[in-house]
C-alpha cells in the first residue's frame, strides 16, 4: 500500500501555525475544563483515569461487549495495573461498573447527574469552535471585492 505524500505546499504550510495554535487552544480549553471536574486531585495524578473512562465510554457508545482491564491496557498501551488501579478507582467514584468477571462497561446513573455539567459544556463548546475554525481554514478564500464592492485597487472602476 502506498503512502500519501504530505502536503508540504505553501498554502497548506501556511496554514499550519494557524491550525496548530487552533488545536493547542481546545486542548487547553479541555483540559482547564476537566480539572475544573476533577477538583480531588491535579489533573496529571488522573490523567490515566480520564483515559480509561474515556475508553469504556467510546466502547459503550459503539455497543461494544464490556470491555476487560487487559483490553483496555493493550489498546491505551498502559500497564494493565495501572489500569485495574484506575478502574478501582472509576466504580468507587461511581463513574463505572463491573459486569460479569472481567468487563467494565459506564454507569448511566453518573453520566445523567452530570447531563448539565459546566465542564462538560465547556469541553462540547471548546470542540465545536476548534471544529468550526478548522473547517473554515478548508474553505477556498472568496475574492473580498466580490463580497465588498469597492474594496481593493482592483475593484475600482476602470
Amino acid at each position: 500500500m502506498a503512502r500519501e505524500t504530505p502536503d508540504n505546499s505553501d498554502a497548506a504550510l501556511a496554514k499550519r501555525p494557524r491550525q496548530s495554535a487552533i488545536v493547542g487552544k481546545l486542548m487547553v480549553a479541555c483540559f482547564m475544563a476537566m480539572r475544573s471536574g476533577y477538583p480531588r486531585k491535579h489533573l496529571g495524578a488522573v490523567f490515566e483515569e480520564l483515559l480509561v473512562g474515556m475508553t469504556i465510554r467510546v466502547s459503550d457508545e459503539l455497543r461494544a461487549p464490556p470491555r476487560s482491564a487487559s483490553d483496555i491496557s493493550k489498546y491505551l498501551g498502559l500497564p494493565r495495573s495501572n489500569v485495574r488501579r484506575c478502574l478501582d478507582a472509576l466504580i468507587e467514584q461511581g463513574v463505572l461498573r463491573k459486569v460479569d468477571e472481567h468487563g467494565y462497561t459506564g454507569e448511566l446513573d453518573w453520566l445523567a447527574s452530570r447531563i448539565e455539567a459546566e465542564y462538560f459544556l465547556k469541553i462540547r463548546d471548546a470542540i465545536i469552535t476548534a471544529a468550526d475554525e478548522l473547517k473554515a481554514l478548508e474553505e477556498p478564500l472568496v475574492d473580498r471585492r466580490l463580497l465588498w464592492p469597492g474594496a481593493g485597487a482592483a475593484a475600482q472602476p476602470e
